[in-house]
């Protein structure tokens, strides 16, 4: 269906959608292969909401029941972010960090959207030598574009028919048709990072059965230039290495210490540019300035892994051996990213135009690689875009809790502010450091939230968290889920 017939639908039309999902039969419980002590089940749903008559899939969903089913306030559903991150997965896991009354009052719900893990995941064919994301002319550019093209063509073919039904907005209708088959009238959802922008679609499309919606870590789905996309991303990864700096000038378990880490970061950079720099843990191969700004990228989701990057960043400048980062499967991530966001490039003109605003603002850690290539991967990715940007249209939800660090290296603070702006009722409470999702890592955003979830009340406009200090244990090292974004 296009985006203007879904917008000139009659109501009635609309509502009948809602009204078919609201007919949906239960869910039939049983212990998860993976974890028997979640219940898993399925609900079916149609692979084009326009058609609900056509084919259908199944969305593997899993349930905690309530610790006290007298005392029990409804259903949390766990919405992961990615694009990628299962809900299933999320609920085995979470369970075991969240606070004794939430587990009491709440039955928790997660699911694997559609196109993701257990759901109908997108398929596509492993490509050996993919093309930089990083063309370094316009043919380069134009042969990025065509590989996009084909990519998309093969993962089109593999998946089937639903590799174009991946967007959020199909995903909310989705949750709608579990929301229906629980036989529940409200929902209190708990979206983190890219789970955050279906938090936000939900609340637009099915206001009056939203009980309680907390957006951890924002997406902005009302950002329309690439510029604004990707400049608060560099910006902030810049922001938050200088702090790394700071700490390693101060702090003796910084490998760095004693040194200028602005400085052998710039060092690293030219090495790279060069052609001069190597993966001591590969020998042979080398780090490209892209590779470096992501590895810088991915210790800034929280100051607990700036241990790691300073011994990372030794290594790279001795040659001492290690471990290092591996790569990222992306399979389903840009089906679905793409569906939901546009931002055309002309040329490769353009493109380098959008470098170089990046560059002015981050003139050490450069550009964040998350950014850019959300940017670049789409271009010749889809055709169109099923589910473009739009002002926030929410009317009619109960308030809505927003968290969001001032250095976010993923959903920039902006971001959040801006959403907040759009959402009536929204109130945005601040972490004033460094972290991508807070709940669960940060206890003052934790107890914020629980009781929100539990009583509805939001703290008071304004609110700010502290800053945490550098934690002396390592993330990666947690059960807690990390999604790409």
């Amino acid at each position: 269906m296009s985006l203007l017939l879904s917008v000139l639908l009659p109501l009635g039309q609309v509502s009948g959608v809602e009204a078919r999902a609201s007919t949906a039969k239960g869910i039939d419980w049983k212990p998860c292969p993976d974890d028997e002590a979640v219940e898993c089940g399925t609900v079916s749903v149609p692979v084009d909401w326009a058609r609900p008559a056509g084919p259908r899939i199944d969305i593997v969903t899993a349930r905690v029941r309530a610790g006290d089913p007298k005392a029990r306030i409804g259903s949390l559903f766990l919405l992961p972010g990615g694009p990628g991150g299962s809900g299933v997965d999320s609920v085995s896991i979470l369970r075991e960090f969240l606070a004794p009354e939430i587990l009491r009052r709440f039955d928790l719900i997660g699911f694997d959207a559609r196109g993701i893990g257990r759901s109908h995941p997108v398929l596509c064919p492993t490509a050996s030598h993919p093309p930089s994301e990083f063309p370094r002319n316009a043919k380069a550019y134009r042969r990025l574009v065509e590989y996009h093209r084909q990519k998309a063509g093969a993962c089109r073919r593999l998946t089937g028919p639903l590799f174009d039904r991946v967007d959020t907005l199909s995903v909310a209708r989705d949750t709608d048709a579990i929301r229906a088959a629980l036989g529940q009238q409200k929902i209190s959802l708990h979206g983190g990072s890219y789970g955050t922008l279906l938090g936000q679609q939900y609340a637009e499309e099915y206001p009056r059965h939203v009980r309680a919606l907390v957006l951890d870590s924002s997406m902005d789905h009302s950002i329309t230039s690439a510029r604004g996309y990707l400049v608060p991303q560099s910006l902030v990864l810049e922001q938050s290495y200088r702090q790394f700096s700071a700490w390693c000038a101060k702090s003796t378990r910084c490998k760095l210490h004693g040194q200028d880490a602005l400085k052998v970061l710039d060092e690293l950079m030219a090495k790279a540019d060069r052609g001069e720099l190597h993966d001591p843990d590969e020998p042979g191969s080398t780090i490209t300035a892209e590779d470096l700004s992501e590895i810088i990228r991915r210790a800034m989701y929280g100051t607990v892994d700036w241990v790691d990057l300073a011994q990372r960043l030794n290594k790279m400048r001795t040659g001492i051996t290690g471990t290092l980062r591996t790569g990222v499967e992306k399979d389903p991530y840009h089906a679905i990213f793409c569906s939901d966001f546009s931002f055309p490039i002309r040329d490769y003109k353009q493109l380098k135009t959008l470098m170089a605003s990046s560059r002015r603002v981050a003139p050490h850690t450069r550009v964040s690689p998350l950014g850019w290539t959300d940017i670049t991967g789409c271009q010749g990715y889809l055709p169109r875009t099923r589910n473009p940007q739009h002002p926030y249209r929410v009317k009619g939800a109960p308030p809505i809790l927003m968290t969001n660090s001032r250095y976010d290296i993923a959903t920039p603070y902006p971001w959040a502010s801006n959403v907040a702006r759009q959402i009536p009722g929204a109130v945005l409470l601040t972490h004033d450091g460094i972290n991508h999702l807070n709940y669960v890592w940060e206890p003052c955003i934790t107890a914020a939230t629980d009781r929100y979830l539990l009583t509805l009340a939001t703290p008071p406009p304004g609110t700010h968290c502290p800053a945490t200090p550098p934690a002396a244990t390592n993330r990666s090292t947690s059960k807690l889920p990390s999604w790409p974004r």
